[in-house]
């Protein structure tokens, strides 16, 4: 009887080990983030940036569209940037540029969706615990390319690459992109909202392409806000 009830204990002992080793198995895979890519485009037209024209009485920003993505950051997203760049463009001002991007947003919701945390060295495009804003190599037509690392409806990371294909500027100048109108679209896949494709959303901050000199995507557009609002509240 003894020895059997050992065998017993021993066959329980086993059982419960290996639904342990299961059930860790199972939380591990689940945990493994998953890469979404999202890359803003110019408008192009025979291989040139080209403009839609859309008329002046247009005053889409007043249109309520938006379109989420399906995950979104659950706690403050902390970020660095690293201002180093070919262009001349002075550290402190690329700062002071993405930083006020980000407060645009922010502005809009009781929920503090980012905080800055300082220059860093790194480089956009790696899942290595840090939030990073920096210029980089990129194919041509993507002006800017975000990429968010998720587990099932929780972001996790998030980084952005400015393309260095492109000239940049800090005000709007023609043929370079602008560094503040560019994080404001980007910040807002940080903040769940996908890409907008209508012509009746262009002058929204999440129209899906962008052009040379162009800064009314620096502001928010109704839709813009309802988005943000709809994931974080007013």
């Amino acid at each position: 009887m003894r020895e059997l009830y050992s065998k017993l204990c021993t066959l329980v002992f086993s059982s419960i080990i290996l639904l342990s080793i299961i059930a860790a198995s199972i939380y591990t895979v689940a945990l493994i983030p998953q890469l979404m890519v999202l890359e803003w485009s110019t408008e192009w037209s025979n291989g040139k940036v080209t403009l839609n024209v859309i008329p002046q009485g247009d005053n889409s920003n007043e249109t309520g569209d938006f379109k989420l993505l399906p995950f979104k950051w659950k706690i403050t997203a902390n970020f660095w940037i690293n201002p180093s760049n070919k262009y001349g463009l002075p550290a402190n001002s690329v700062i002071e540029a993405i930083i006020t991007a980000a407060n645009t947003w922010d502005s809009q919701t009781s929920f503090q969706v980012f905080q800055y945390m300082g220059i860093t060295t790194r480089t956009a495009g790696k899942f290595d615990g840090y939030n990073v804003i920096s210029w980089g190599s990129y194919r041509v037509g993507v002006i800017a390319v975000t990429y968010i690392w998720y587990i099932d409806d929780t972001i996790i990371e998030t980084d952005t690459r400015l393309n260095t294909y492109y000239k940049w500027s800090l005000t709007g100048e023609p043929k370079k992109m602008d560094v503040q109108n560019i994080m404001t679209h980007e910040f807002g896949h940080w903040c769940g909202l996908d890409d907008l494709y209508d012509d009746s959303d262009y002058w929204l901050t999440m129209y899906g392409y962008a052009s040379y000199g162009e800064i009314y995507k620096r502001t928010l557009g109704l839709g813009d806000i309802l988005g943000l609002q709809a994931n974080y509240g007013k």
